[in-house]
């Protein structure tokens, strides 16, 4: 969707990152703000202010094509860690999770479901901060469930959205159940080499149970991440406030 530039800012001198809209994705994009959301990705990004959600220092656009300045980050994607890079990933889980937590918690306080909340928008910088980064689907929270539609990335996508249900912030949670689930046992709740019988787990099978594959989990993180994997939203884990409270209690005490 978009081309990633290092760039120089003339009047601060600061390095920063410059996203522009690749040619081919402009339409998708209006079409994107045109039926989903009123806002765009500039204007979304910029709201936030959370030392976990990457900052927008300008956006606007070239022309007709849209464009952010971001904070340069070095360091990796949370994905590259959780592939070949995961044993990275040691004494440090439980930080990664409450950070993915408190930046998807900021971001609902704003009134703004995240949309695409997976292992490849979250950025761990090489001070061990991570980021959640790409609003590129980001849309309003509003007060009612709205029309959904199946944008995401496959294996943190939540079971109204593969049904096309109306879908609100829960999505996002069950997104972090999904990552969070991963990070601390290394398997995917719904692992499937095969593309349909992962949606269809996803739908109907429910995950084994995280203690099951992480002996001496404490009791309460267990029961939070699969309460965020429940399959139906009213079911699901309330807030990531919840997510934050319960992780920040372990934060000394558990070390994975």
């Amino acid at each position: 969707m978009s081309r990633i530039f290092k760039a120089k800012h003339n009047e601060t001198g600061r390095i920063v990152a410059v996203k522009v809209h690749k040619p081919e994705a402009s339409k998708a994009v209006e079409k994107l703000e045109t039926k989903f959301r009123d806002f765009t990705e500039g204007e979304i990004t910029a709201s936030f202010d959370h030392p976990n959600v990457i900052t927008c220092i300008a956006h606007g656009k070239l022309g007709n094509t849209p464009y952010l300045v971001l904070e340069y980050l070095e360091g990796m994607m949370l994905a590259t860690l959780m592939g070949g890079d995961s044993k990275r990933l040691d004494g440090k889980r439980m930080l990664y999770i409450r950070q993915a937590a408190a930046a998807l918690e900021h971001v609902h306080k704003k009134r703004f479901v995240h949309h695409d909340f997976c292992p490849k928008n979250l950025f761990v910088t090489s001070d061990d901060q991570l980021k959640l980064i790409d609003f590129g689907l980001a849309c309003p929270l509003l007060d009612r469930p709205q029309p959904g539609s199946r944008m995401g990335t496959t294996e943190t996508l939540a079971p109204e959205v593969l049904r096309r249900d109306p879908c609100d912030y829960k999505v996002d949670i069950f997104a972090w159940g999904v990552v969070a689930y991963h990070v601390i046992s290394g398997h995917w709740p719904f692992e499937s080499p095969d593309h349909h019988q992962m949606l269809n787990k996803i739908l109907n099978v429910q995950p084994l149970s995280i203690d099951r594959r992480v002996p001496g989990l404490p009791e309460d993180v267990c029961k939070l991440i699969m309460r965020a994997l429940a399959k139906e939203p009213a079911k699901r884990l309330s807030s990531m406030s919840t997510a934050v409270g319960v992780l920040d209690r372990h934060e000394k005490d558990v070390v994975l």
